[in-house]
C-alpha cells in the first residue's frame, strides 16, 4: 500500500501486507516494511526494491524484480473463486492452475 509522502522513507512509503482471505472476509496475517515475508519466504521490500526506480517498488515482469513462482493462470483463477464472492464452480484450467498453487503453498521438507 502507498503512504503519504514521508510515512517511510527507505521503503519509498510503501507499506507491505500478507493476507488471509475467505468466506468471513480479509485478515492481515502480517504488515511492516522491510521485514515483511510473504508465504514463499521472500521478503517484500528485498523483491520489490530491485524494481528499476521509475517504477516505485512496483514489481512485474519486465520491472527488474525477481520473478514469482505464482502464474498469471494461477492469479485469474484465485480471482474467480474468491470465497468473498458468490462463484460458480470451477473450470479444469482453474481448478488445476489453483492445485498448482497449492502445491506452491506447502510448507518445504528440509
Amino acid at each position: 500500500m502507498k503512504r503519504d509522502k514521508g510515512f517511510n522513507v527507505v521503503t519509498h512509503d510503501w507499506e507491505f501486507f500478507e493476507l488471509d482471505v475467505s468466506k468471513n472476509g480479509t485478515q492481515i496475517r502480517k504488515r511492516g516494511f522491510t521485514d515483511v515475508v510473504n508465504r514463499f519466504g521472500g521478503n517484500c521490500f528485498a523483491c520489490h526494491i530491485a524494481a528499476r526506480p521509475q517504477w516505485d517498488l512496483v514489481c512485474e515482469n519486465d520491472y527488474g524484480c525477481a520473478p514469482i513462482p505464482v502464474t498469471r493462470a494461477m492469479i485469474r483463477a484465485r480471482q474467480r473463486t474468491d470465497p468473498r464472492c458468490n462463484n460458480p464452480a470451477p473450470s479444469r484450467e482453474d481448478a488445476e492452475a489453483l492445485r498448482q498453487l497449492q502445491e506452491l503453498l506447502k510448507p518445504k521438507q528440509p
